[in-house]
């Protein structure tokens, strides 16, 4: 019998195999992660509107929900939050510091380029950025929320 029979455990070439798996996979995860909160739903704007029915948005139901929207016509999303009570936030994701995306961290908005980080809605709460992010006017009116995106608030 040869020596990697006789021992019992993992061989070198499943150890080799299972190891580089690791090692390469690794640093994708927090991307396929990142994945999920990329997800857009694309929406078409009537008259400069966006019209969403909120309980196609079920997101939209708890306090820190959101939703990414990509209207039609655009190649920059919009972000609507969840603020309670009924409120809502509509907000571009271009951070006024130096035009890069922030990312929802639950609770906050948070720029990867600088730091920069924002209440959901909108207002600065760290720099370098010194103006809120752009938002956009929300009516609620019954079941259904509208976005003009004609106009900023």
């Amino acid at each position: 019998m040869s020596d990697e029979q006789e021992r019992p455990g993992m061989h070198r070439r499943q150890f080799v195999g299972q190891s580089l798996g690791a090692i390469l996979t690794r640093p994708l995860l927090p991307l396929l992660a990142g994945c999920a909160s990329l997800a857009t739903h694309p929406v078409t704007p009537v008259d400069g509107q966006l019209r969403l029915r909120l309980d196609a948005y079920p997101q939209l139901a708890a306090t820190d929900g959101s939703v990414m929207l990509m209207p039609a016509g655009t190649d920059v999303p919009v972000y609507v939050m969840a603020l309670g009570s009924n409120q809502f936030a509509a907000l571009s994701p271009i951070c006024t510091h130096r035009g890069c995306t922030v990312q929802i961290r639950a609770a906050r908005l948070v720029c990867p380029c600088h730091g920069s980080t924002y209440e959901r809605d909108g207002r600065v709460v760290r720099g370098p950025a010194q103006r809120p992010l752009t938002r956009y006017p929300v009516e609620l009116t019954g079941s259904e929320l509208v976005i003009d995106l004609r106009k900023t608030a």
